[in-house]
């Protein structure tokens, strides 16, 4: 994902809306659900096996870099339902090692800069499995989002101190499907092409 240099201010970036995104290459990032396997206990298992869930099959980012911080934008199709419980929720995944798709292990755990719908901030969290996270309070990341025509736009932004390896991940959760902690959908590690 190509990573470009912008003078402009952090109040332009964090607005989804701004123009400056739209002069910014943008990715296409496939997304596919955290193994069933992989889910923290049977009951999860055996519940979820036939209700699929991380369905968001793909999202289309875009990031730039301001300074110390790293913004990247999310844009994916909401589900139509209406949310109950659950909130639509996002996250840029930071951290090495394959385990990303089972959003970190005990040995090799992921931050994330989580953005949930249904919250005034965002949160640094760090996982090290499905469902298994904690707060980070040493990494100070923001958010801001719309919505509009179905489709969630996010921005989210962290020190790119951060982004290890020069790589991110993306995962999406579709509250209006019960996704929560490890019922996400999530991509690979994408190398990130820093100018």
């Amino acid at each position: 994902m190509k990573v470009e240099t912008t003078q402009s201010p952090a109040e332009d970036l964090m607005d989804p809306s701004s123009a400056v995104w739209s002069d910014l290459t943008s990715e296409t990032v496939s997304l596919s659900p955290v193994p069933l396997e992989a889910q923290p206990n049977e009951y999860i298992r055996v519940s979820r096996a036939a209700k699929p869930y991380g369905a968001t099959g793909e999202a289309v980012a875009s990031a730039v870099k301001n300074g110390e911080q790293l913004f990247v934008r999310l844009e994916w199709q909401d589900d139509a339902s209406p949310n109950t419980e659950f909130a639509d929720a996002a996250a840029i995944l930071t951290g090495k090692g394959d385990e990303i798709q089972t959003l970190g292990s005990e040995d090799a755990p992921v931050g994330f800069w989580y953005w949930a719908s249904d919250r005034e901030q965002s949160l640094s969290l760090i996982s090290r499995g499905p469902g298994v996270v904690r707060n980070n309070a040493d990494v100070v990341t923001s958010a801001s989002a719309s919505l509009d025509g179905g489709r969630w736009a996010v921005v989210l932004a962290g020190p790119s101190s951060e982004v290890t390896d020069n790589q991110i991940g993306v995962a999406i959760w579709n509250g209006s499907n019960d996704e929560r902690a490890g019922l996400a959908a999530v991509s690979g590690w994408l190398p990130l092409d820093t100018e």
